[in-house]
């Protein structure tokens, strides 16, 4: 009996959508999809913002929206932080959850939603945490703990400390008329 590699499907969806997701986050030069949007200008918008300019800390709070062109990411709370004399930058957007969403080039969307969603610029990581869903297309993938690592292209996936949690994979059956031409 054959057996359908899932592994190996759930880790080339995965691994395509978090870079794509990372990209459109935090790295216009990795990004495929969504080129156009890193040629726009970055807007946040917020109830309330503050800078702490010694110590290099930018925070956006209640109902921050951060948009670049079909790009947008809510949160409650937005801090970005920059260390060292290279200005290497930690991105943390938090929320109930925190949202993200994109619509890419071919006009599909990919969503994620977390607790807390950060970009480790110097590590190359980016770090979904707390009740964490990525969409895109035909699949989903849920768990308490997603990491891109982008230097090695390595994913990661983690349940909960519950040990009723698990992580899920849910590949959606493709609508039998996607590959029909459409007549207009």
């Amino acid at each position: 009996m054959y057996k359908l590699p899932t592994v190996a499907i759930a880790k080339q969806f995965f691994s395509a959508a978090l870079v794509l997701l990372a990209a459109a986050l935090f790295s216009p030069t990795v990004a495929a999809q969504g080129k156009a949007d890193f040629e726009q200008d970055i807007k946040v918008d917020s109830e309330r913002e503050w800078f702490d300019i010694q110590n290099k800390i930018a925070v956006f709070e209640d109902n921050a929206v951060i948009t670049q062109g079909t790009l947008r990411i809510t949160a409650d709370h937005l801090e970005v932080s920059q260390q060292g004399e290279n200005g290497v930058r930690t991105f943390t957007a938090e929320g109930a959850p925190a949202t993200y969403q994109q619509e890419l080039e071919d006009g599909n969307l990919i969503r994620a939603e977390a607790e807390i969603i950060r970009y480790d610029e110097n590590a190359e990581t980016l770090t979904l945490l707390g009740n964490v869903k990525v969409t895109q297309a035909n699949s989903e993938i849920q768990g308490n703990e997603i990491v891109y690592d982008f230097a090695n292209q390595q994913l990661r996936a983690r349940r909960g400390d519950d040990e009723s949690d698990r992580v899920t994979t849910i590949f959606k059956p493709k609508n039998k008329n996607d590959n029909e031409p459409i007549n207009r």
